[in-house]
This record gives C-alpha cells, structure tokens and sequence, in this order.
C-alpha cells in the first residue's frame, strides 16, 4: 500500500469514489494530512491518484476514527511549538501540519540520560523538570529546572550526545524537534532553523542570568532571587505571577543554589517573617513583589 507524499507527509490529495460517507469522513477527521510512516487505511496509489481498494465497513470507518484521534494526540504542529517558545519571529513553513512528535515522561522517569546519542532537542509542552549533572565521585548537582516552553538538551549538540540527565518532576509532555532534520545540507530555509537558534540563544541568556543567582552573596537573596524568576516564568506562561507551587524539594532548590537544604527552609522562614511571602508547603504566595524582587537581605 503507497501513499501520495508533499513535504514529508502522507497527502490524499484526490479521491474519486461514489461511497459520499467514505469521503466527508476522510475529509471532517482530518486525515488528509497524516505524519510521515503512516498511510490512510483502504487508500492506495493508482495513475496519480489515489483509488480505494476496498469497501470500507463501520467497524473499519470507527477503526480509522481511533487511529486518526491517536495521531492527533502523538504529533504537535509548527504553530504549538512557535506558542509554546513564544517566539514572535517568522517561519514560512506551514503552522497546522503535524509534524513533532510528542513524548509523555511520568514523574521520576528521564528525557535522556548523560551519555547518551543525541536525538535533538525537546520543548516542554507541560510540566515541570530538573537537569542534573553527575560528578567523577558520583555526587549529583542539579544545574537547571524547566517549565512550559523551556527548551532541553541543547547541549548536546556540540559532541552528539547528552552530557547531563533530565528527570520529570511531575507528569510531563515535551515535543521533540529533530536538529538533524533541519540542519542538514541543501534543507531549504523556512525560518524553523533560525527559530531553534533563537530558542537556544534564550536558553543560554537564562542559564547566565540563573547563575548570578547562585553566587548571591546570602542565602536568602539566592531564594528570593529564585523566586522572582519563577514568578516571571509564571507571568509570560499567562499563570499567576503571585501564587506559586513548586514542584521541586527544598533539598533539589538547595543543590541548585549550592547550600543545604536547611539553609533553603531558614531562607523562606526569614522571608515569610518579613512578610514578603506567604509559605504552606510547597505552595508559595507572594505578599510583597517589590520587595521580593530588591530584596538584598
């Protein structure tokens, strides 16, 4: 069975059939469009166009229904991917065709671990994560934590495979982009290319800018200064900039900053006390703003 393919994607571009109800469902399920490796069920190729080799019964028509809904929700298209970075440059490629594949990660499982062959870079859909770098005695630092739109594993890039490891903190989705896919000799430029480096220029911005925060001369500045950041992640997700739930330990917040975990809970005593912000377990509401984010101790 062949498929008529444009651009990497299988594509029913004609079908000349009396069976109306073959037709209009092939055309209201979306599936004229279907991520490369898949054909459309009863469809093959035939004098360039494509013909139905079979007549197509209610269980086959509720069959392709599952499978068409099962693709849907395993491949995210260009225009979640340019919402997701918030990237407001322009790409040509088309917006609304699948063509990402997304990945489900539960909490506790890796994205990729260290040493691994490098497969491309992932953008969060949802959920939350924490990269760790393992050390030559086995001790473990953990050096960054993603949210929504955040990008992972860049680093990878330069010697071809995963020099840390990416665990999920909670359930989580992240879209993978195939870097050799687009960087790959003669590829025609559509804008994702410069998309990516955009993405991973912010990314190295963050990195530098998060870095300041762990050589903060006091500890308590260090979680403030964490904080403000979170706040502001929130803010450009469209989340509430005020109330926070942080899905990492006290203990994975003081290995970020480099102090213990102690000093982390004494931090968010000292500035609950000056009532900066309000803490209950993990969730976090900020009082003060201004303050939290001038706070020098």
């Amino acid at each position: 069975m062949a498929s008529i393919r444009a651009n990497g994607h299988c594509k029913c571009q004609y079908i000349p059939t009396d069976n109306c109800l073959l037709d209009y469902y092939i055309r209201a399920t979306a599936l004229v469009f279907v991520p490369a490796g898949y054909t459309v069920l009863g469809i093959t190729r035939m004098k360039n166009q494509t013909m139905l080799d079979t007549t197509v019964s209610d269980y086959s028509l509720a069959r392709m229904s599952r499978q068409a809904l099962q693709m849907q929700s395993d491949w995210a298209t260009l225009g979640e991917v340019i919402k997701l970075l918030q990237y407001d440059g322009h790409c040509s490629a088309p917006t609304d065709i699948p063509e990402f594949r997304r990945r489900r990660v539960h909490a506790g499982q890796s994205v990729f671990v260290m040493g691994q062959e490098f497969g491309g870079i992932y953008v969060v859909r949802f959920g939350a994560l924490k990269t760790v770098l393992t050390q030559a005695d086995g001790s473990e630092h953990v050096i960054a934590f993603s949210l929504q739109g955040d990008l992972l594993g860049a680093e990878g890039a330069c010697k071809q495979h995963y020099w840390c490891e990416t665990f999920a903190l909670t359930e989580c989705e992240v879209i993978r982009l195939p870097t050799d896919d687009y960087f790959s000799p003669g590829r025609a430029g559509d804008g994702i290319e410069h998309m990516i480096y955009w993405a991973i220029s912010r990314e190295v911005a963050r990195r530098q800018s998060c870095h300041a925060i762990t050589h903060a001369a006091k500890s308590e500045v260090r979680v403030a200064r964490f904080l403000a950041g979170l706040s502001e992640h929130h803010a450009a997700q469209g989340l509430s900039p005020r109330c926070l739930r942080l899905p990492m330990t006290r203990r994975d917040i003081g290995s970020y900053m480099s102090v213990t975990l102690e000093t982390v809970s004494r931090a968010l005593s000292a500035l609950s006390h000056l009532e900066i912000i309000e803490v209950s377990n993990r969730d976090i509401t900020i009082l003060n703003m201004e303050a939290l984010v001038h706070y020098e101790g």
